[in-house]
């Protein structure tokens, strides 16, 4: 186990901002990981968890820790029949990887989370999710290590999966460190194809077809179309990294949308009808509960895409939901993003949440 001082944290995170780590540890292996957490113990030093960086903000001034950064590999199918296959994922593979790689064996649960950034072990964290579907529903259990080193299975039902929320988030597991997540998929069920932009581009997709076309009978071939579209859909809102686009360096989506009441809801309306919008996006949440579009209330608050903030940083000329560092600060960032909450809330009396963590 090698422990590195004074590490750069920008370079790790997409919004490539932060000061240093005081103490970096790189995990490969539950072992790994074990020693890493005695290390931290003798030491008496907080310790912080960093995947893939596509959802951790790093303050300007590091972080006066030991960073342990999850690289736990493999994927190991642990079973498999005519319907399903079960997979366990190191919490260190890169998710699209995964996407890719279960796509490609004609398999659907979460082939519309494509092209979104981060690692599995993240994943089951705040429930990613995307175009109608939620990584909660493919979940069988999570793998984890305690901060006493001491191993843990938490079924689908412990993690308590809720909109871009779990135990581990904002629950009774924050101190677990995940390890592996296994996962179940299917040979049969139909794709996901519910979100209404993309059963636009899929009809669009299949009206270009010959009606005769072989292909659209071939489950790989209609997985992977499906994936390709996916990602060019997210891309055209810079929600996929490259280092071509500047308007990638963000953590995707900045705020989460709003689960509200029925009475928050009829009061929202009312407020939306005097101002003279009258169909805002409103769709429906679990327990009867109504949610929003942050981008919606964020575009008609009066903050534009391409606005430009003080210290460097702006909103995504793609999306208004991606905040992006351009030659910033996390200071600035934040900033900005407090006025935005604030705006928000003067105009529409709904708080915005953040949805990146941020390390301190």
């Amino acid at each position: 186990m090698l422990v590195q001082n004074n590490v750069p944290l920008a370079p790790l995170t997409t919004f490539q901002l932060g000061g240093n780590a005081k103490y970096f540890i790189s995990i490969k292996t539950t072992e790994d990981l074990k020693g890493a957490l005695v290390f931290c113990k003798e030491q008496k030093l907080t310790y912080a968890i960093l995947g893939g960086g596509s959802n951790t903000i790093f303050r300007d001034n590091g972080f006066d820790g030991v960073i342990l950064l999850i690289q736990i590999p493999g994927i190991r199918c642990l079973d498999a029949n005519e319907s399903t296959v079960l997979y366990e994922v190191g919490a260190g593979v890169v998710w699209d990887h995964f996407v890719e790689f279960v796509v490609k064996q004609g398999l659907s649960g979460i082939e519309c989370l494509s092209g979104i950034p981060g690692s599995v072990g993240a994943s089951p964290i705040q429930n990613i999710g995307a175009y109608g579907q939620e990584v909660k529903d493919s979940i069988v259990s999570v793998q984890c290590i305690d901060e006493n080193g001491n191993q843990r299975t938490f079924s689908n039902d412990e993690c308590q999966f809720a909109y871009r929320n779990s135990n581990f988030k904002s629950g009774n597991f924050q101190n677990y460190i995940i390890t592996s997540v296994t996962f179940k998929l299917s040979k049969n069920l139909e794709p996901c194809i519910v979100y209404p932009e993309v059963k636009k581009q899929w009809e669009l997709f299949l009206s270009e077809k010959k009606e005769n076309d072989k292909k659209l009978e071939d489950r790989y071939f209609y997985l992977e179309s499906l994936r390709e579209m996916i990602i060019k859909l997210r891309k055209k809102k810079s929600m996929v990294v490259d280092d071509k686009d500047p308007n990638t360096r963000s953590a995707g989506s900045f705020f989460t949308n709003p689960i509200v009441s029925l009475e928050d809801v009829e009061r929202f309306l009312n407020h939306t009808k005097k101002m003279g919008y009258l169909d805002p996006p409103i769709y429906d949440a679990p327990s009867g509960l109504k949610k929003l579009s942050a981008a919606w209330l964020i575009e008609h608050s009066g903050i534009k895409k391409g606005d430009i903030y003080p210290g460097g940083v702006g909103i995504s000329t793609n999306h208004c939901l991606g905040l992006i560092n351009i030659d910033g600060t996390t200071t600035a960032l934040l900033a900005m993003a407090e006025s935005i909450q604030k705006r928000v809330f003067d105009t529409f009396s709904i708080h915005l949440e953040m949805e990146p963590v941020l390390r301190s």
